[in-house]
């Protein structure tokens, strides 16, 4: 009997390897994408969910070309953000008074209702409402021919870090390079507060704190100063060209209740290796003392524990109604 011829082996051809290969490696970036998207986290992105690797800003967006933008950071306890409406009335006072934000005023809703339902779909969707988070809002100026974006973002802060700001931090002196005076506004240009804090780091600092070319002390790179001289509480005024702290206000308030004179008045930055103590403010950080300056050890005086104390109480003050009203 006559064996069959065998068929022979067809060898693919060029196109179909392409497509097989196209195919492969649309399976790899479906995957890499599906990857990436488990990873980052979530953010909230005009009005919607989203996550942080699908935002996309407008090259010409003026916050993109020029740093047009204005932010507010605050910190949540527990899925409560502390002092929101007085970060919402900072940020919508800066959007009123500068032009450059005149469209983001008619068409981003910064209502503190609208702002607290996103915040809490950001927060739920990361799965932040236990423990602290770090929560930063930002507000581009858009175009003529771009509208303004708004977004948020989250991040867990850990309880090592929350340590280490209670314990103290280490800061340099260093001459503000800025040049400005009168309230500052918290731009999204912050290329020279990271420019300080990266010379900072450089010389084994935690923070840095600027004078100005007068020699008096303005504020921290990314902070309020504050010194404890002479029994009394100063801290610079804000006609030295800084920013409007929201925590800088609530120590000023505290130290009223408490009977501590506080004034604000110029502060020589040669005042500062010779003060009782040194801290700064923010409002993630809180109240946070200075452990040294440039390579002169500080004290931590008994008047900074009093103050965390007390801030710590405030905090839990306002904070705990909130939960109970969400529970409801």
């Amino acid at each position: 009997m006559r064996a069959e011829a065998l068929s022979p082996i067809r060898t693919p051809s060029r196109n179909m390897r392409r497509r097989w290969s196209k195919r492969r490696d649309g399976f790899r970036q479906s995957a890499r994408c599906r990857k990436r998207k488990r990873m980052s986290r979530w953010a909230w992105y005009n009005g919607r969910l989203c996550t942080e690797s699908e935002i996309l800003l407008p090259v010409r967006d003026t916050a993109v070309l020029h740093g047009a933008s204005l932010f507010e950071t605050l910190r949540c306890y527990g899925g409560h953000p502390f002092r929101l409406e007085q970060h919402l009335q900072r940020l919508r006072r800066w959007m009123g008074r500068l032009h450059l934000f005149a469209r983001s005023r008619e068409m981003i809703d910064l209502s503190t209702p609208t702002v607290r339902h996103a915040i809490a779909s950001l927060l739920k969707a990361n799965g932040f409402f236990e423990g602290d988070t770090r929560l930063r809002i930002t507000v581009t100026a858009g175009s003529e021919e771009i509208p303004p974006t708004c977004f948020m973002l989250a991040e867990r802060i850990s309880p090592e870090q929350i340590a280490k700001w209670q314990a103290g931090i280490t800061a340099v002196l260093l001459p503000d390079p800025r040049g400005v005076t009168g309230e500052q506004p918290k731009w999204g240009n912050y290329a020279w507060h990271i420019e300080a804090q990266q010379l900072a780091k450089e010389q084994g600092a935690d923070e840095a704190i600027w004078f100005n070319r007068e020699g008096y002390v303005t504020e921290g790179a990314l902070s309020n100063v504050f010194v404890w001289h002479g029994e009394r509480l100063l801290t610079p005024p804000l006609e030295e060209g800084i920013l409007a702290g929201i925590t800088r206000q609530v120590v000023i308030e505290i130290a009223q209740q408490m009977g501590i004179e506080c004034r604000e008045e110029r502060i020589p930055a040669s005042l500062l290796p010779h003060a009782q103590a040194i801290f700064l403010t923010s409002s993630v950080r809180e109240i946070v003392p200075v452990v040294r300056l440039d390579s002169a050890p500080l004290h931590v005086h008994p008047v900074v524990a009093r103050l965390q104390t007390a801030y710590h109480a405030l905090i839990k003050q306002e904070v705990q109604p909130c939960l109970e009203m969400t529970a409801e």
